[in-house]
């Protein structure tokens, strides 16, 4: 398991916006200011308007990103995703490396009109995606869409602590944990120990986070018993106890498991907490070094009682 804190970035803008107009989609590093009528997305990373269907997605990556995914934008290489390229031009960013291109997409019968603008800085890469319907009345204009990237602006990620706030519940003690990455407005990575890149079960690590569905109550111990069969970087995982118990007044189910590193082989105990709302359900998770788990188990209990939904 590889916990990464996100990359610092620099404020870059394209100018044409003032910093209270852009918007980052889930407090994310780039953002843009939105069409009229588009708001910012519940289901990805970005804008949309749902009642004519589009919509701008935005993916962050890191700086070398850039010329890798450059060279895979070849017209062969989109032509298999059923993208046809119409033109290929630059946006004038400032500094920021960028490639714009418009098309067309067929998926099915459907077809979607499409710019996919690159942008690169020196600290972090953005691929922006705006499309739309292809069969209808076309709401954007080509130089509508031009306006709204020249919006696009990277600024220095927010700290995990700044991300907190935008979680639907909090972390009311944190018994000597600290937070080292936030996922989202979904999830929150906690670890204890220096290092915030962590290998395998070399520090004791704590997730808790928000997912929709809840299950019957028939049917909770195998939802909690596939759930942990999710957990990554441990092998070899034996159930020693699953059992249902009430946490913050909501039903819940515990499970406590032994298994093996993966990349060490090392001994480690997994612990895995459910706590059922009425149409979501909060999953924390504890991943411990066997020999270490006596002594730590009391501080994730202590972090999973501190947990209060927003």
């Amino acid at each position: 398991m590889r916990l990464k804190l996100a990359l610092a970035a620099v404020v870059l803008s394209g100018g044409l916006a003032s910093a209270a107009d852009v918007v980052f989609p889930r407090g994310g590093s780039v953002g843009l200011v939105p069409p009229v009528g588009m708001v910012e997305s519940a289901s990805f990373s970005g804008f949309e308007d749902p009642a004519k269907g589009a919509a701008i997605l935005l993916v962050e990556m890191p700086p070398q990103a850039y010329d890798q995914v450059a060279a895979g934008f070849t017209d062969a290489a989109l032509a298999t995703k059923g993208i046809t390229v119409d033109s290929r031009t630059t946006l004038p960013l400032g500094d920021t490396k960028t490639l714009l291109m418009t098309g067309k997409q067929q998926a099915g019968t459907v077809t979607a009109r499409k710019w996919i603008l690159l942008a690169g800085t020196a600290t972090a890469t953005a691929l922006v995606t705006v499309q739309e319907p292809a069969d209808g009345a076309l709401d954007l204009s080509g130089e509508e869409v031009r306006k709204t990237l020249l919006t696009l602006t990277f600024r220095a990620p927010p700290s995990p602590q700044e991300q907190m706030s935008n979680l639907p519940f909090k972390l009311d003690n944190l018994s000597g944990f600290r937070v080292v990455k936030v996922i989202g407005n979904t999830a929150a990575i906690l670890t204890d120990g220096p290092k915030d890149v962590i290998e395998g079960a070399e520090q004791a690590v704590f997730v808790a986070g928000v997912a929709p569905g809840t299950p019957r109550e028939d049917d909770r111990r195998q939802f909690a018993l596939r759930a942990l069969s999710s957990v990554p970087g441990v092998k070899d995982m034996r159930i020693e106890r699953a059992e249902p118990l009430r946490m913050g007044g909501q039903a819940g189910f515990e499970i406590l498991a032994a298994g093996k590193d993966v990349t060490g082989n090392a001994d480690v105990k997994v612990v895995q907490w459910l706590r059922f709302g009425q149409s979501a359900h909060l999953r924390m998770v504890g991943i411990v070094k066997a020999a270490d788990f006596p002594g730590v188990y009391p501080r994730l209990r202590a972090i999973r009682d501190g947990v209060s939904t927003n």
